[in-house]
């Protein structure tokens, strides 16, 4: 079957228009924030910090620390300053966040990074689509791999995924098609091709340092291809372009070497000798994992049916090659080999198992596997069984949205319905109230304190989830958690404040107030703290954490917007 590049268009119009439907539902039915969210908003708008060590934050404070205020709008500079104290990220993706957020001074709301996520993916259902279309040589099986990522879970995720995944995917993609049709130019490109090449290359390093790696792997395959052409001008053309727009992305921010060898983690700093048997079984676990995140990104979340494709894909692509003597299009190895080595090789090495870091190669993966059932069925000679394809893959989205959640969609909580006034946080240095600012500011008053004494079983609650799932631990994990909740030194404490409780005017008054426990912190300590140094003798449970015994991937409790603390009423 075959479509019209203006046909092609209307669909692929109508498939961005549906996707964003679908995302506009889900980010608005979206209760709470994961942590990084929230720092997103501060990151880009707000050099203000919070009290942590026993004064009250006003609702205005939080606002303030999330939102632009009139004299800041359009403050490049302070969102640069800001990227340098987190040592993180680079800037580009938050000073797209201030610029929407300086047209709304002094508002915090959900929608104004969505916004930059929302163009960003129809950048991507665009780029997708013609590299589909390039690949695959029909509009139709370009428009079908673009509607199988525009209506998958993986998509949705993204989306509403408020950080700067969108925009890096985006830039990810473009690097790809930029590479593809780079390669269809036997010695003949041109100043503005480069020059489009440098431009990707730097906004994609100042976007997400993830971008390196797959741009590497991309042109890894470009310099392959074009030394077996003996395409030696588009070789030095194409490597100093990106050359360059690294370079002009080092000049703009030259803090990028420090942040992507260390950072401010700390985890690089560890000396921590890790066993073969711990390595070996933590990489399993860490593999395993990410094959489940895949599965229910792009698969129903059956592993079985994850499983069986691969099957399909290599089989199929065995077949072709020794029995119909069939070559893979050398433009579909631009698509096939940097996200699959792009995923291996950060579900081995990201800091935690999440979908997040993984999500710039999803599209492309979508794109391969919706391909190889275009190739399989197209060994039929009947035209009209060519449509099972589109038929199926519309099928299985919508399963996808009725059987699976995506992430960063949360669950139900009554936390946003406040039994008292005022509100104590009691955190540790990992600083968890970050990700619970929404639901402080729906009280009058917040004291946010810190306690320096963790949970006495947090630790052997790791290594037995970690047991459970293969992992041999001798009890590394519990080491390498310690070490992380104290920033990649084990011997460091913050300095506690739950003892400003005890003695703070504003509590003596009250008859009630809620307190939020970190899961983190000793419970049991914190709770007698209260209880013998206030007028607060009486405590009920408003809502519990999760347990680690829930989940089979320990990042999805973390991800939880609930989790992190145990929430009680305390009363006189």
């Amino acid at each position: 079957m075959k479509l019209s590049n203006k046909t092609s268009v209307l669909i692929l119009a109508v498939l961005i228009v549906v996707n964003l439907a679908i995302s506009v539902f889900y980010v608005t039915a979206k209760q709470g924030y994961h942590e990084d969210e929230l720092l997103t908003y501060n990151l880009a708008n707000s050099s203000k910090q919070l009290d942590v060590s026993g004064g009250w934050s006003t609702p205005e404070d939080f606002n303030e620390y999330l939102s632009v205020s009139d004299e800041h709008r359009f403050d490049y500079a302070q969102v640069y300053r800001n990227q340098i104290i987190d040592a993180s990220h680079p800037p580009l993706y938050y000073a797209m966040v201030h610029t929407v957020c300086s047209l709304f001074p002094n508002e915090f709301n959900r929608y104004f990074a969505f916004s930059v996520n929302v163009a960003a993916m129809i950048g991507i259902l665009i780029l997708l689509y013609k590299i589909g279309r390039r690949v695959s040589g029909s509009n139709l099986w370009g428009l079908t791999s673009a509607g199988a990522y525009a209506l998958s879970v993986a998509c949705i995720t993204t989306t509403i995924y408020l950080r700067m995944y969108s925009m890096l995917t985006f830039f990810v993609l473009a690097f790809v098609w930029q590479s593809i049709r780079l390669y269809d130019k036997n010695n003949t490109i041109s100043f503005a091709d480069c020059l489009l090449t440098t431009l990707i290359v730097m906004l994609g390093i100042l976007t997400q340092y993830y971008f390196i790696l797959f741009a590497g792997l991309t042109g890894l395959v470009f310099l392959v291809l074009k030394i077996k052409e003996r395409c030696i001008k588009d070789i030095f053309k194409y490597a100093f372009a990106s050359i360059f727009g690294a370079a002009f992305a080092l000049g703009v921010y030259p803090f990028i070497i420090s942040n992507v060898l260390g950072g401010n983690r700390g985890i690089g700093s560890l000396e921590l000798s890790v066993d073969p048997i711990t390595i070996v079984t933590y990489l399993g676990y860490k593999l395993c994992t990410y094959a489940q995140v895949l599965a229910k990104d792009l698969f129903l979340n059956q592993i079985w049916l994850l499983v069986f494709c691969v099957v399909c894909a290599v089989g199929a692509g065995i077949y072709f090659r020794f029995v119909k003597k069939q070559k893979l299009n050398r433009a579909a190895m631009f698509v096939i080999i940097p996200a699959i080595v792009y995923f291996i090789v950060i579900s081995i090495l990201s800091p935690f198992n999440s979908d997040r870091y993984v999500m710039a190669s999803l599209p492309l993966i979508s794109m391969i596997f919706t391909l190889v059932l275009a190739r399989i069925f197209s060994l039929f000679r009947a035209q009209g069984l060519r449509l099972i394809v589109p038929a199926c893959v519309l099928a299985a989205c919508a399963v996808g949205f009725v059987t699976v959640k995506p992430y960063y969609t949360y669950g139900k909580t009554n936390l946003y319905e406040p039994q008292t006034k005022q509100c104590v946080f009691v955190g540790t240095a990992m600083l968890e109230w970050n990700k619970c600012i929404d639901k402080l500011m729906q009280y009058d008053g917040t004291m946010i304190v810190q306690t320096d004494d963790m949970s006495p079983t947090l630790i052997d609650e790791l290594e037995d989830f970690a047991n459970a799932r293969g992992v041999v631990t001798n009890g590394k994990v519990g080491e390498m958690a310690k070490s992380f909740m104290y920033n990649g030194e084990t011997d460091k404490r913050s300095s506690g404040s739950l003892k400003a409780v005890g003695g703070d005017s504003r509590l003596s008054s009250l008859d009630s107030v809620t307190v939020y426990i970190s899961r983190l912190a000793d419970k049991d300590k914190v709770i007698d703290y209260i209880t013998g140094n206030t007028k607060f003798k009486n405590y009920e449970l408003i809502q519990a954490d999760y347990s680690f015994d829930d989940f089979y991937n320990w990042y999805d409790y973390f991800v939880e917007t609930e989790s992190y603390c145990n929430v009680y009423r305390f009363s006189i």
